[in-house]
């Protein structure tokens, strides 16, 4: 979804049309908008999680590795492609690799991008589309927020009701609750 298709369903779920139908874009609405959105991506984030690899640029006598700058939580680890995430441990916000692997790779979870206050409505969010449908709701609700008239509790119900929707588990993860439950 696109920061414009977004923008658009706030208006929609405002009501925010003139006379002929048409969606007015209200300048005191448009200003706040992408901070709302901002706020809203990376707090579903947090539970419908990006997944993202990060191949660690090995050296001779380096065994501690920073992480790259949108890091939020560590997935797995793959060394010489085996699932080794076990096998390594943190050290002050690093990762601990012993020397002796020929490849590593990290699966994290990582943090939306800040988005820009001049985006264009191009921009493309970084979350799944199905985290996305969610945000308009969270960002009209807070468009209501200051409104003594309108009372903006009806969308951050809809807005929480779309999150308790939202898929938590990674890809290959219930196959393996399945199967736990099946050998137990």
């Amino acid at each position: 979804m696109t920061l414009g298709e977004a923008k658009n369903k706030v208006y929609m779920l405002l009501d925010e049309h003139s006379a002929g139908g048409e969606v007015e874009h209200d300048e005191d609405i448009e200003k706040k908008m992408t901070a709302f959105f901002d706020t809203a991506q990376k707090t579903l984030a947090q539970i419908r999680r990006i997944v993202r690899e990060y191949a660690l640029p090995l050296a001779m006598g380096k065994t501690a590795y920073e992480m790259p700058p949108d890091f939020s939580a560590l997935y797995r680890v793959w060394a010489d492609g085996k699932n080794a995430t076990r096998r390594f441990r943190w050290m002050g916000g690093k990762l601990v690799i012993p020397e002796g692997y020929a490849e590593v790779t990290v699966e994290y979870f990582a943090m939306p991008q800040t988005i820009p206050t001049d985006a264009p409505d191009s921009y493309e969010f970084e979350i799944a589309p199905d985290a996305c449908e969610c945000m308009p709701y969270y960002v009209a609700a807070q468009q209501l927020l200051p409104d003594l008239v309108m009372d903006y509790g009806a969308m951050l119900q809809m807005y929480n009701y779309q999150v308790s929707l939202l898929r938590t588990t990674q890809p290959g993860e219930n196959r393996r609750i399945a199967q736990s439950l099946f050998r137990g």
